[in-house]
């Protein structure tokens, strides 16, 4: 099994398009709210976060990170998506919905980030 990147890595991680055929099709910023259980369809392309991998991204595999920040602001909650079909060059995970840049990153946290 192809791994990409280990748990605990500090990511950015950047929604680029939808996959070619998703489950379900990505949101507008009109219809997402952040945070609340009540969206539908998939996170808006453009959407971004920066976190620590929870687990290693894998083929089969959702992404699963610990949030710290969403679209440049301190957001801290648990990210999930569906599994991992393919990971491309460039660190391009392709999930069942959605294709995503991920990149290594340093993020600042702080003391209050880790209560």
């Amino acid at each position: 099994m192809k791994v990409c990147l280990p748990a605990g890595t500090l990511v950015e991680i950047w929604k680029l398009s939808a996959s070619e055929n998703p489950i379900e099709e990505p949101s507008s910023w009109e219809q997402w709210v952040p945070g609340s259980g009540n969206n539908s369809g998939s996170l808006p392309v453009g959407y971004a976060i920066r976190g620590i991998l929870m687990g290693s991204i894998r083929v089969g595999q959702g992404l699963d990170v610990y949030r710290i920040e969403r679209n440049g602001v301190r957001a801290h909650g648990h990210f999930k998506t569906t599994p991992v079909i393919a990971i491309h060059d460039g660190l391009i995970a392709e999930t069942f919905n959605s294709i995503f840049r991920i990149t290594p990153v340093v993020i600042n946290i702080s003391e209050e980030d880790m209560k």
